[in-house]
């Protein structure tokens, strides 16, 4: 920094003959504040002093040796100070960390549990007793998937491969993880009796998918039923893929009904809908968005969330595949989770406004009905189109 020593003589502030610039001068030494000239100096002056200290460093890094005096210094100065190795690290186990891999891997595990915002949920873990009662209900005549592994193959896992699997499951809930092999679709086409050969439509897709896969598929539909239906949150009106119903009782619900009716001199009118794909359909964000309505774990979620992601199919014919596939929407075909996950799909489905109306449900057949003794059809039909609209609205919306 530079000081500028100024002798200020009041006598001249009294004559007019100072000039302009000798103003300038003066009022910018008041304010401290540098001329152009001065800048110009002090640049020049940082250059010079930069210019001796490249100079000097280079004139030392040709001369020092060893055995100069300043060589040591200079070593210290452009050493990294302050680095201790790490020494042995203590496992969760007790075990102790002793190589360079081991201490990074043990760090590492610390950083994770501090960074990764895991589901605080926990599911019940997988057991090698489950696992067992699940592959002894294998059905051997069915045919598998793209990986080839057959029913009547897993069948003849002993206790280590099945223990393997379920290292794998549980590997797979803690990670909120669906492997990609297993969300692979080989899709054979099935006749349909009396229709055309000379149609695609007249035949029926069949998805194939991995036995491994269907195991694993079990284990998450096993969750989701302990949560939705033991704490009771499918609605009453769903008979499907519930214990102790069946579409014969719903049938038996409709019947009784109407045999009511006949004695008590009501009509009764149903309205039965088909809908088109209903599995197909399903949109996915809708069904995660639902079930974080019905409170169903965090992890459990976040692993179906997976499990519909990223699916593929290929179409077989004869040994010949077609091109392979993405699925954007709807719940997989043969998948014994499916049933269960377009229940919750459809579990907000609207319950008629209008009194008396009944809703029925047996997974996607889904009726209304109801019974007036008034002799005006107008009277009895204008509540059931109330419901009927209703229905149709949302249906629209959920695109179920």
């Amino acid at each position: 920094m530079f000081i500028i020593r100024l002798d200020y003589d009041n006598s001249d502030n009294d004559s007019d003959d100072g000039s302009s610039e000798q103003k300038t001068q003066l009022c910018a030494a008041r304010a401290h504040i540098p001329l152009p000239s001065t800048r110009a100096l002090q640049r020049e002056v940082k250059a010079r002093v930069r210019e001796f200290r490249n100079e000097s460093w280079s004139d030392l890094m040709e001369e020092i040796k060893p055995s100069h005096k300043a060589f040591w210094a200079v070593t210290k100065a452009l050493k990294t100070e302050g680095y201790t190795p790490i020494p042995q690290l203590k496992k969760p186990d007790n075990s102790v960390a002793i190589d360079d891999a081991q201490i990074a891997d043990r760090i590492e595990e610390e950083v994770l549990q501090k960074t990764s915002l895991e589901p605080k949920d926990d599911l019940a873990p997988v057991s090698l007793s489950e696992v067992q009662t699940l592959v002894k209900s294998l059905n051997t005549r069915k045919a598998p998937g793209l990986d080839g592994i057959s029913n009547k193959a897993i069948k003849f896992f002993y206790i280590p491969l099945l223990s393997l699997l379920v290292a794998i499951f549980n590997a797979c809930l803690k990670n909120c993880y669906f492997p990609l092999a297993w969300k692979e679709a080989e899709v054979i086409g099935i006749h349909k009796p009396g229709k055309p050969r000379d149609l695609p439509a007249s035949y029926r897709p069949i998805s194939l998918l991995s036995g491994l896969g269907k195991l694993f598929d079990k284990i998450l539909k096993t969750r989701l039923s302990d949560h939705l239906l033991g704490k009771g949150l499918i609605i009453d009106e769903q008979f499907g893929f519930r214990p102790a119903h069946s579409c014969l009782q719903q049938v038996f619900r409709l019947v009784e009904y109407v045999s009511e009716g006949f004695e008590t001199e009501r009509s009764t009118v149903a309205v039965f809908f088909d809908v088109a794909k209903a599995f197909d359909s399903v949109w996915h964000a809708g069904l995660i968005y639902k079930l974080y309505s019905l409170q169903v774990p965090d992890r459990l979620i976040i692993t179906i969330q997976n499990y519909l992601t990223n699916r593929h199919f290929t179409f077989r014919h004869e040994r010949t595949h077609s091109t392979r596939r993405l699925i954007r929407a709807g719940v997989p075909q043969g998948s014994t989770l499916s049933p269960l996950l377009y229940s919750a799909y459809i579990n907000d489905i609207p319950r008629p406004s209008s009194s008396g109306v009944q809703l029925a449900l047996f997974a996607d057949d889904t009726a209304l009905f109801y019974g007036s003794r008034n002799r005006s059809t107008r009277f009895t039909l204008l509540p059931l189109q109330r419901a009927i609209d209703e229905l149709g609205q949302w249906f629209r919306k959920c695109g179920g």
